[in-house]
Protein backbone atom coordinates (compact mmCIF):
# COMPACT_ATOMS: atom_id res chain seq x y z
CA UNK A 1 0.00 0.00 0.00
CA UNK A 2 1.34 3.45 -0.89
CA UNK A 3 1.94 5.68 2.12
CA UNK A 4 0.24 9.02 1.62
CA UNK A 5 -0.42 9.93 5.36
CA UNK A 6 2.05 12.22 7.09
CA UNK A 7 4.38 11.00 9.74
CA UNK A 8 2.30 12.07 12.25
CA UNK A 9 -1.38 12.84 12.31
CA UNK A 10 -2.08 16.76 12.94
CA UNK A 11 -4.46 17.94 15.58
CA UNK A 12 -6.15 21.22 15.03
CA UNK A 13 -4.95 22.62 18.61
CA UNK A 14 -5.20 26.34 16.94
CA UNK A 15 -8.94 26.15 16.64
CA UNK A 16 -10.68 27.70 19.35
CA UNK A 17 -13.28 24.93 19.59
CA UNK A 18 -11.92 22.04 21.34
CA UNK A 19 -12.35 18.60 19.77
CA UNK A 20 -15.17 17.23 20.48
CA UNK A 21 -17.39 20.05 20.75
CA UNK A 22 -19.64 21.59 18.63
CA UNK A 23 -18.87 24.17 16.37
CA UNK A 24 -21.51 27.33 15.79
CA UNK A 25 -22.42 25.57 11.80
CA UNK A 26 -23.97 22.79 14.53
CA UNK A 27 -21.52 20.06 13.73
CA UNK A 28 -19.02 17.95 15.78
CA UNK A 29 -15.32 17.82 15.03
CA UNK A 30 -14.11 13.93 15.08
CA UNK A 31 -11.93 13.04 18.08
CA UNK A 32 -9.96 10.76 15.28
CA UNK A 33 -9.97 12.76 12.56
CA UNK A 34 -9.71 16.67 12.63
CA UNK A 35 -6.39 16.88 10.98
CA UNK A 36 -5.15 20.22 10.84
CA UNK A 37 -3.15 20.49 7.55
CA UNK A 38 -6.89 19.22 6.13
CA UNK A 39 -8.58 20.78 3.02
CA UNK A 40 -11.57 19.26 2.91
CA UNK A 41 -13.97 18.23 5.47
CA UNK A 42 -16.72 15.24 5.17
CA UNK A 43 -19.78 15.59 7.42
CA UNK A 44 -21.90 12.34 8.63
CA UNK A 45 -24.60 12.22 11.21
CA UNK A 46 -23.36 16.11 12.40
CA UNK A 47 -19.82 14.95 12.91
CA UNK A 48 -16.94 16.08 10.94
CA UNK A 49 -14.19 15.09 9.23
CA UNK A 50 -11.15 17.60 8.56
CA UNK A 51 -8.77 15.15 5.85
CA UNK A 52 -6.87 14.83 2.95
CA UNK A 53 -8.64 15.17 -0.46
CA UNK A 54 -5.90 14.00 -2.28
CA UNK A 55 -5.46 11.23 0.17
CA UNK A 56 -9.51 9.86 -0.38
CA UNK A 57 -9.08 10.69 -4.36
CA UNK A 58 -5.90 8.49 -4.30
CA UNK A 59 -8.27 5.23 -2.65
CA UNK A 60 -11.73 5.84 -4.23
CA UNK A 61 -12.30 6.93 -7.87
CA UNK A 62 -15.62 7.69 -6.70
CA UNK A 63 -14.38 10.53 -3.98
CA UNK A 64 -12.29 12.06 -7.12
CA UNK A 65 -15.40 12.08 -8.67
CA UNK A 66 -17.14 13.55 -6.08
CA UNK A 67 -14.27 15.78 -5.27
CA UNK A 68 -14.34 17.16 -9.18
CA UNK A 69 -17.97 18.36 -9.66
CA UNK A 70 -17.62 22.36 -9.50
CA UNK A 71 -18.77 24.05 -6.38
CA UNK A 72 -21.27 26.99 -6.45
CA UNK A 73 -19.88 30.43 -4.80
CA UNK A 74 -21.88 29.93 -1.94
CA UNK A 75 -20.78 26.03 -1.30
CA UNK A 76 -21.28 25.15 2.28
CA UNK A 77 -17.30 25.52 3.57
CA UNK A 78 -15.87 24.82 7.10
CA UNK A 79 -12.89 26.62 8.12
CA UNK A 80 -12.08 27.88 5.24
CA UNK A 81 -12.56 23.92 3.76
CA UNK A 82 -15.25 22.65 1.21
CA UNK A 83 -18.05 20.43 3.22
CA UNK A 84 -19.22 17.38 2.12
CA UNK A 85 -22.14 15.31 3.55
CA UNK A 86 -22.22 11.65 3.51
CA UNK A 87 -25.01 9.74 4.20
CA UNK A 88 -23.01 6.65 6.22
CA UNK A 89 -22.68 6.54 9.79
CA UNK A 90 -20.12 8.46 11.82
CA UNK A 91 -18.78 5.22 13.04
CA UNK A 92 -18.20 3.96 9.57
CA UNK A 93 -16.62 6.76 8.50
CA UNK A 94 -14.10 6.66 11.24
CA UNK A 95 -13.40 2.70 10.50
CA UNK A 96 -12.48 3.61 6.90
CA UNK A 97 -10.71 6.62 7.53
CA UNK A 98 -8.85 4.82 10.19
CA UNK A 99 -7.83 2.30 7.29
CA UNK A 100 -7.13 4.42 5.14
CA UNK A 101 -4.42 6.57 6.89
CA UNK A 102 -3.00 3.99 9.16
CA UNK A 103 -3.49 0.31 7.04
CA UNK A 104 -0.85 -1.26 7.67
CA UNK A 105 -1.74 -1.43 11.56
CA UNK A 106 -5.54 -2.63 10.50
CA UNK A 107 -5.16 -4.92 7.90
CA UNK A 108 -2.06 -6.65 9.18
CA UNK A 109 -3.26 -10.35 9.42
CA UNK A 110 -1.63 -10.15 12.93
CA UNK A 111 -3.27 -7.23 14.01
CA UNK A 112 -6.95 -7.36 15.73
CA UNK A 113 -10.11 -6.03 14.10
CA UNK A 114 -13.56 -5.26 14.99
CA UNK A 115 -16.44 -7.02 13.48
CA UNK A 116 -18.16 -3.43 13.51
CA UNK A 117 -15.05 -2.19 11.06
CA UNK A 118 -15.13 -5.56 9.10
CA UNK A 119 -18.68 -4.55 8.37
CA UNK A 120 -17.53 -0.75 7.71
CA UNK A 121 -14.98 -1.90 5.52
CA UNK A 122 -17.15 -4.60 3.34
CA UNK A 123 -19.87 -1.85 2.90
CA UNK A 124 -18.19 1.09 2.30
CA UNK A 125 -15.57 -0.73 0.23
CA UNK A 126 -18.27 -1.32 -1.93
CA UNK A 127 -19.58 1.99 -1.96
CA UNK A 128 -16.50 3.72 -2.72
CA UNK A 129 -15.04 1.20 -4.94
CA UNK A 130 -12.14 0.99 -3.02
CA UNK A 131 -11.62 -2.85 -3.91
CA UNK A 132 -9.05 -3.69 -1.39
CA UNK A 133 -11.07 -2.83 1.14
CA UNK A 134 -13.72 -4.87 0.20
CA UNK A 135 -11.33 -7.96 -0.63
CA UNK A 136 -10.12 -7.60 3.02
CA UNK A 137 -13.42 -7.41 5.21
CA UNK A 138 -14.72 -10.46 2.32
CA UNK A 139 -11.26 -12.43 3.61
CA UNK A 140 -12.02 -11.86 7.47
CA UNK A 141 -15.70 -12.73 7.04
CA UNK A 142 -14.48 -16.44 5.48
CA UNK A 143 -12.47 -16.54 8.33
CA UNK A 144 -15.02 -16.87 10.28
CA UNK A 145 -18.14 -18.08 8.68
CA UNK A 146 -16.19 -20.87 6.79
CA UNK A 147 -17.63 -22.55 3.61
CA UNK A 148 -16.68 -25.87 3.83
CA UNK A 149 -15.64 -28.21 6.79
CA UNK A 150 -11.88 -28.50 5.97
CA UNK A 151 -11.90 -24.72 6.75
CA UNK A 152 -13.88 -24.60 9.52
CA UNK A 153 -11.76 -27.37 11.13
CA UNK A 154 -9.07 -25.70 10.38
CA UNK A 155 -10.15 -22.57 11.96
CA UNK A 156 -11.20 -24.26 14.90
CA UNK A 157 -7.63 -25.81 15.50
CA UNK A 158 -5.83 -22.52 15.12
CA UNK A 159 -6.11 -18.30 16.49
CA UNK A 160 -6.95 -16.84 13.21
CA UNK A 161 -10.29 -16.27 14.66
CA UNK A 162 -9.07 -14.56 17.11
CA UNK A 163 -8.22 -11.89 15.04
CA UNK A 164 -11.83 -10.77 15.14
CA UNK A 165 -12.29 -9.12 18.46
CA UNK A 166 -15.71 -7.55 20.19
CA UNK A 167 -17.90 -9.79 18.28
CA UNK A 168 -21.66 -10.20 19.19
CA UNK A 169 -23.42 -14.06 18.69
CA UNK A 170 -26.56 -12.96 18.23
CA UNK A 171 -26.52 -9.97 15.57
CA UNK A 172 -23.03 -10.64 13.94
CA UNK A 173 -24.45 -13.81 11.68
CA UNK A 174 -27.75 -12.03 11.21
CA UNK A 175 -25.83 -8.50 9.92
CA UNK A 176 -23.62 -11.26 8.06
CA UNK A 177 -26.78 -12.85 6.42
CA UNK A 178 -28.21 -9.64 5.05
CA UNK A 179 -24.94 -8.48 3.73
CA UNK A 180 -24.51 -11.58 1.90
CA UNK A 181 -27.75 -11.17 0.47
CA UNK A 182 -27.04 -7.53 -0.51
CA UNK A 183 -24.02 -7.89 -2.03
CA UNK A 184 -24.01 -11.27 -3.71
CA UNK A 185 -21.58 -12.73 -1.29
CA UNK A 186 -23.43 -16.26 -1.24
CA UNK A 187 -20.70 -18.52 0.18
CA UNK A 188 -20.85 -16.49 3.59
CA UNK A 189 -24.62 -17.66 3.93
CA UNK A 190 -24.24 -21.22 4.54
CA UNK A 191 -21.92 -20.73 8.01
CA UNK A 192 -24.08 -18.12 8.75
CA UNK A 193 -27.24 -19.33 8.63
CA UNK A 194 -25.52 -22.16 10.89
CA UNK A 195 -24.20 -19.94 13.57
CA UNK A 196 -27.80 -17.93 13.45
CA UNK A 197 -30.04 -21.16 13.15
CA UNK A 198 -28.52 -22.11 16.74
CA UNK A 199 -29.52 -19.13 18.32
CA UNK A 200 -32.56 -19.19 21.19
CA UNK A 201 -36.22 -19.36 19.72
CA UNK A 202 -36.80 -15.76 21.18
CA UNK A 203 -33.99 -14.30 19.60
CA UNK A 204 -34.69 -15.41 16.59
CA UNK A 205 -38.69 -14.57 16.69
CA UNK A 206 -37.49 -10.74 18.60
CA UNK A 207 -34.85 -10.04 15.25
CA UNK A 208 -37.87 -10.98 12.76
CA UNK A 209 -39.69 -8.38 11.11
CA UNK A 210 -42.29 -8.78 8.19
CA UNK A 211 -40.96 -6.29 5.89
CA UNK A 212 -37.36 -5.83 6.40
CA UNK A 213 -35.72 -2.07 6.38
CA UNK A 214 -33.65 -1.56 3.47
CA UNK A 215 -30.75 -0.28 6.29
CA UNK A 216 -31.87 -2.42 8.99
CA UNK A 217 -28.99 -4.99 8.68
CA UNK A 218 -29.62 -6.48 12.17
CA UNK A 219 -33.32 -8.18 11.50
CA UNK A 220 -34.02 -11.12 9.80
CA UNK A 221 -36.87 -11.89 6.88
CA UNK A 222 -39.22 -13.95 7.47
CA UNK A 223 -38.42 -16.46 4.55
CA UNK A 224 -35.28 -16.35 6.48
CA UNK A 225 -36.65 -16.96 9.74
CA UNK A 226 -37.75 -19.96 8.06
CA UNK A 227 -34.73 -21.19 6.41
CA UNK A 228 -33.28 -21.03 10.02
CA UNK A 229 -36.10 -23.12 11.80
CA UNK A 230 -36.36 -25.73 9.08
CA UNK A 231 -32.77 -25.76 8.57
CA UNK A 232 -32.54 -26.22 12.89
CA UNK A 233 -34.69 -29.09 13.00
CA UNK A 234 -32.73 -30.77 10.26
CA UNK A 235 -29.71 -30.46 11.92
CA UNK A 236 -31.08 -31.84 14.92
CA UNK A 237 -31.63 -35.11 13.35
CA UNK A 238 -28.48 -35.29 12.10
CA UNK A 239 -27.03 -34.98 15.00
CA UNK A 240 -29.24 -37.83 16.42
CA UNK A 241 -28.29 -39.67 13.84
CA UNK A 242 -24.34 -39.56 14.53
CA UNK A 243 -25.15 -41.88 18.05
CA UNK A 244 -26.02 -44.63 15.12
CA UNK A 245 -22.70 -46.27 15.74
CA UNK A 246 -23.66 -47.10 18.97
CA UNK A 247 -26.38 -49.25 17.79
CA UNK A 248 -24.49 -51.26 16.47
CA UNK A 249 -24.91 -55.33 17.23
CA UNK A 250 -21.25 -55.87 15.65
CA UNK A 251 -18.34 -54.44 16.09
CA UNK A 252 -15.91 -52.88 12.84
CA UNK A 253 -14.80 -55.80 10.87
CA UNK A 254 -11.03 -55.50 12.47
CA UNK A 255 -12.07 -55.59 15.77
CA UNK A 256 -9.72 -57.27 18.72
CA UNK A 257 -12.51 -57.62 20.92
CA UNK A 258 -15.62 -58.81 19.00
CA UNK A 259 -16.96 -60.29 22.62
CA UNK A 260 -16.40 -56.79 24.22
CA UNK A 261 -16.88 -54.17 21.82
CA UNK A 262 -20.88 -54.13 20.74
CA UNK A 263 -21.44 -54.37 24.75
CA UNK A 264 -19.49 -51.61 25.44
CA UNK A 265 -21.44 -49.72 22.83
CA UNK A 266 -24.40 -50.55 23.98
CA UNK A 267 -23.38 -49.40 27.52
CA UNK A 268 -22.30 -46.02 26.25
CA UNK A 269 -25.95 -45.88 24.24
CA UNK A 270 -27.83 -46.16 27.49
CA UNK A 271 -25.54 -43.65 29.46
CA UNK A 272 -25.21 -40.67 27.31
CA UNK A 273 -28.05 -40.11 24.15
CA UNK A 274 -30.87 -39.58 26.31
CA UNK A 275 -28.52 -37.01 27.43
CA UNK A 276 -27.72 -34.94 24.12
CA UNK A 277 -31.37 -35.80 23.04
CA UNK A 278 -32.70 -33.67 26.47
CA UNK A 279 -30.16 -31.09 25.24
CA UNK A 280 -31.83 -30.93 22.45
CA UNK A 281 -35.12 -30.33 23.23
CA UNK A 282 -33.78 -27.36 25.57
CA UNK A 283 -31.94 -25.86 22.50
CA UNK A 284 -28.40 -26.61 23.78
CA UNK A 285 -26.81 -28.32 21.38
CA UNK A 286 -23.99 -28.27 18.81
CA UNK A 287 -24.79 -30.21 15.82
CA UNK A 288 -20.76 -30.32 15.03
CA UNK A 289 -19.58 -31.04 18.16
CA UNK A 290 -16.70 -33.50 18.46
CA UNK A 291 -17.07 -36.68 20.45
CA UNK A 292 -13.99 -36.48 22.96
CA UNK A 293 -16.21 -38.96 24.80
CA UNK A 294 -14.64 -41.85 22.43
CA UNK A 295 -11.25 -41.67 23.54
CA UNK A 296 -12.75 -43.21 26.29
CA UNK A 297 -14.87 -46.19 24.99
CA UNK A 298 -13.84 -49.35 25.99
CA UNK A 299 -13.40 -50.83 22.84
CA UNK A 300 -10.64 -51.93 21.20
CA UNK A 301 -8.08 -49.49 18.98
CA UNK A 302 -9.42 -50.45 15.88
CA UNK A 303 -12.90 -50.18 16.94
CA UNK A 304 -12.03 -46.85 18.50
CA UNK A 305 -10.76 -45.49 15.46
CA UNK A 306 -13.20 -46.87 12.56
CA UNK A 307 -15.98 -44.97 14.82
CA UNK A 308 -14.61 -42.40 14.80
CA UNK A 309 -13.87 -41.91 10.92
CA UNK A 310 -17.73 -42.92 10.50
CA UNK A 311 -18.37 -40.10 12.55
CA UNK A 312 -15.85 -37.54 11.31
CA UNK A 313 -17.60 -38.19 7.61
CA UNK A 314 -21.23 -37.79 9.45
CA UNK A 315 -19.48 -34.11 10.70
CA UNK A 316 -18.38 -33.42 7.10
CA UNK A 317 -21.19 -34.39 5.70
CA UNK A 318 -23.13 -32.22 7.57
CA UNK A 319 -21.20 -29.32 7.42
CA UNK A 320 -20.77 -29.46 3.59
CA UNK A 321 -24.48 -30.34 3.14
CA UNK A 322 -25.39 -26.48 4.75
CA UNK A 323 -26.62 -24.83 1.88
CA UNK A 324 -29.03 -28.11 1.54
CA UNK A 325 -30.16 -27.50 4.80
CA UNK A 326 -31.17 -24.12 4.49
CA UNK A 327 -32.62 -24.09 1.15
CA UNK A 328 -29.11 -22.06 -0.17
CA UNK A 329 -28.35 -24.70 -3.14
CA UNK A 330 -29.24 -22.56 -5.95
CA UNK A 331 -28.02 -19.32 -4.50
CA UNK A 332 -25.02 -20.65 -3.98
CA UNK A 333 -23.07 -18.79 -7.30
CA UNK A 334 -21.14 -16.13 -5.94
CA UNK A 335 -21.77 -12.34 -7.71
CA UNK A 336 -19.50 -10.02 -5.63
CA UNK A 337 -20.75 -6.34 -5.15
CA UNK A 338 -19.97 -3.58 -7.80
Amino acid sequence: MTDTRPSKRARNDASPQRLGEESTTGYKHSDAFWLRDGNVVLVAEKVAFRVHQSVLERKSVVFKDMFGVPQPENAERMEECPLVHVSDAAEDITHLLSVLYDGDRFLNMDSPISMRMVFALLQLGIKYQIDYLRDEAISVLKIVYRPTYAKYIGLKRSNNALRVTERRLTEDSIVVINLAWKHGLSSLLPGAFYVCALLPYRTLADATVRVLEKDDLTKLSSDDLVRCLNGRQALQSKFLRRFKFLSKTTACSDCLKPHECPESLQDRKDEDLWEHVSNIIDGDFDPLEEFDWMQWLHVCDECRMHFDEVDGVARKNMYDGLPGTFNLVSFMIEHPGP
